[in-house]
C-alpha cells in the first residue's frame, strides 16, 4: 500500500479496504473526486491521492484550460481560485482517456451528475469510471464515510455503486 494512503489508514480516517479499493481505483486509471468541507480531511486526501497516482503515472497539475490539452496519464486538478471550476471540470471529464483527481467544496461548487451527464450529451463516453469519496466528521473527527463509484451506461443513464468494504 502506497505509505500516504496507509498513514490516512493509521489515522483512522478511511479503513485498510477504503485504501486498498482507492489505490486499485488510481491503477486502474479512474477518476476521483474528493468530496466535502475544508475541515473534514479533504485537503489531506487530496494530497495523498495526488501524491499517489504521480508516483505511478505521469500527471499534470492543471492550473488553467490549457493544460487540459496536454499529453498527460492523470491531471491533478486542485481547488483553484479566479477561474471558473464548474467548466474546467467539465473540460475535464470530457478529455478522452485521461482521468483526473479532484475536489468539490463549498468553495468549488458544481454538481458532478449534472456535468456527467451535460458530458455524455457532447461526446456519448461511456468509458470513464468515477470514484467520488466523500468525507465528513464523525464525533468531531474528519473520516471518508462513503465511496460511490458512478459510470454512464449508452444511453447516459447514471450507474451508482457505493463501495461497502
Amino acid at each position: 500500500m502506497n505509505p500516504m494512503l496507509k498513514k490516512l489508514v493509521d489515522q483512522d480516517f478511511m479503513t485498510e479496504s477504503q485504501a486498498n479499493y482507492i489505490e486499485e481505483a488510481i491503477e486502474r486509471k479512474e477518476t476521483l473526486i474528493v468530496s466535502g468541507h475544508k475541515g473534514w480531511g479533504t485537503r489531506p486526501l487530496m494530497a495523498t491521492l495526488m501524491a499517489t497516482a504521480k508516483a505511478k503515472f505521469k500527471t499534470i497539475q492543471v492550473k488553467d484550460f490549457e493544460d487540459l490539452k496536454k499529453e498527460t496519464e492523470y491531471l491533478l486538478i486542485p481547488g483553484l481560485k479566479d477561474i471558473d471550476f464548474e467548466k474546467l471540470i467539465a473540460e475535464a471529464m470530457a478529455v478522452p482517456n485521461t482521468p483526473f483527481i479532484s475536489i468539490k467544496d463549498p468553495e468549488h461548487p458544481y454538481s458532478i451528475f449534472k456535468l456527467l451527464r451535460q458530458v455524455f450529451k457532447e461526446n456519448k463516453d461511456t468509458s470513464k469510471v468515477y470514484q467520488i469519496l466523500e468525507c465528513a466528521k464523525i464525533d468531531d473527527l474528519p473520516k471518508l464515510v462513503k465511496i460511490t463509484q458512478v459510470t454512464l451506461d449508452e444511453k447516459g443513464k447514471l450507474i451508482k455503486v457505493d463501495f461497502d468494504g
